[in-house]
């Protein structure tokens, strides 16, 4: 029993041996420099560390690796283009029955991996990763300004190129998205404007129709007080006591000059002003009736356009509708009309040709390197942040820790 009591007792005393040599080891790190505590620290969790900095990096560049490339092809137009113009187009091209237009081109062409995409991609930004704009050179920033002058340059500045870029998961895929999503570009989106265009010539037509039915009345009212004096000189003109030499009428120009005529001049003179107001009054009659028809025209045209903006009608087709009208019409002043809108119409077309009618495909650089490498910075400050925050933990169940120097 004694040599049993006698071993605890040493066995007690070798324990409070190494324990003070630990308590003394931890109250001399308190007087070690902070940098040196903390790379110590770093060094104590070094296996920590090192997985948890290279596994993220080489996950990630194996990820990478093995996923499937992705495809972009770049479509440019020499089109001008001011920074409101260019909102605009976006705003049709992203606008939900425009997408559904395309989606049903892709369709036919065979996409439907990419249909889907479009259809799973509910925002401007996941729509933008698929099918993205770029007007060159950039538009000015629009810093604050009270200079008009600056504002109106700003304004009025254009872009010169419009790239359009598409990007897939294989070169096969690409071909059909960049057919439907041109053919979007040159033929769809251009109905947009066509439909403006009209409603902006039947609103100026309207006010031309306005102006003479304004102007109308006036005309009449001053026809008919120049009969009146005409019918009054010629009654003086009839009297005995009239001649050529005594009897004049007084005429006042807005200048305020006066002039005075013999009688049988200022007859004249009211003859010819009679003949010019209904002169002007009846060329305002056939211009009120050719405003008339335009606006008719314009009527009819636009309301093909509304008909048919959410169904795949292209300006082609619109063409085609338009030579038809051509041909059938039988008022020479309509059909100069519509000639010349036939060839402003063209003039979009011409304005929304690429260049280049097949570029080049390109994979997407994946850029293994550059992540992986920012994989491992991210996940050796975590792993370092990690070690940092077991150390805090275990310090605060011991009291002789240097955390409490």
């Amino acid at each position: 029993m004694a040599t049993g009591e006698r071993g605890k007792v040493m066995n007690r005393a070798e324990e409070r041996a190494s324990e003070g040599t630990a308590g003394e080891a931890r109250l001399s790190d308190r007087h070690e420099p902070a940098l040196l505590r903390y790379f110590r620290l770093l060094w104590g969790h070094r296996l920590l560390i090192v997985c948890g900095s290279l596994a993220p990096a080489l996950l990630l560049g194996v990820v990478l690796y093995l996923w499937p490339k992705d495809y972009t092809v770049t479509f440019v137009y020499e089109r001008p283009l001011t920074e409101s113009e260019y909102n605009v187009l976006l705003r049709r091209f992203y606008s939900s029955e425009n997408l559904e237009k395309i989606i049903g081109q892709l369709r036919e062409n065979s996409a439907l991996g990419y249909a889907r995409k479009l259809e799973e991609a509910t925002t401007e930004e996941a729509l933008g990763r698929l099918i993205r704009f770029t007007a060159s050179p950039a538009y000015p920033r629009r810093l604050q300004t009270t200079d008009p002058d600056t504002s109106e340059r700003i304004s009025a500045f254009e872009a010169r190129l419009l790239y359009v870029f598409i990007t897939g998961d294989s070169k096969e895929e690409m071909a059909g998205v960049s057919a439907a999503v041109t053919a979007n570009v040159e033929n769809m989106l251009p109905i947009y404007e066509v439909r403006n265009a009209l409603k902006g010539a039947i609103q100026e037509y309207k006010v031309l129709a306005a102006e003479i039915e304004d102007n109308r009345f006036a005309l009449s009212v001053e026809l008919q007080e120049e009969k009146k004096k005409l019918e009054k000189l010629m009654g003086l003109a009839e009297t005995p006591t009239a001649s050529e030499g005594n009897v004049v009428l007084e005429f006042t120009d807005i200048q305020e000059s006066r002039e005075f005529l013999p009688l049988p001049y200022q007859v004249r003179a009211i003859q010819s002003k009679i003949i010019n107001l209904e002169e002007t009054l009846d060329s305002d009659q056939q211009k009120y009736t050719y405003y008339l028809k335009i606006i008719d025209l314009n009527d009819r045209l636009l309301g093909v356009i509304e008909a048919s903006i959410l169904t795949p009608y292209t300006v082609a087709q619109f063409l085609d509708y338009l030579g038809g009208q051509l041909r059938e019409c039988k008022d020479e002043a309509l059909a100069d009309y519509l000639k010349s809108y036939i060839r402003k119409t063209q003039n979009l077309i011409l304005v929304n040709t690429r260049a280049g009618e097949k570029p080049v495909v390109y994979p997407v650089p994946k850029r293994i390197a550059s992540r992986a490498t920012l994989a491992f910075f991210v996940g050796l400050m975590v792993s370092a942040f990690t070690a940092v925050a077991l150390e805090y933990r275990r310090g605060r169940h011991d009291p002789l820790h240097p955390r409490h120097a």
